[in-house]
């Protein structure tokens, strides 16, 4: 994330200590802004919301198809000639 980003506006919010300080040792061991270090946090936060998302949408998904195979075996039996 290097050089100065586009269309930005100043923001201010109030940190405790700590994470004002792990974002500025961050910045200085990488040798980039305040700023980058924070959208990189939120780039992650985003990433990890989003394979959230994903996973829940697949076990949604696995539910519903189990529960559309068992409708099936259960209509197939019906019309399957017994052995």
């Amino acid at each position: 994330m290097s050089g100065r980003s586009t269309g930005t506006t100043p923001s201010q919010f109030r940190l405790p200590a700590p994470a004002r300080e792990f974002i500025e040792r961050r910045a200085a061991e990488r040798g980039v802004t305040k700023t980058e270090v924070v959208l990189e946090a939120l780039a992650c936060l985003r990433e990890r919301e989003i394979e959230e998302r994903m996973a829940e949408g697949y076990r949604f998904r696995a539910q519903e198809d189990r529960s559309l195979a068992e409708e099936g075996l259960l209509a197939a039996k019906e019309t399957w000639p017994e052995w």
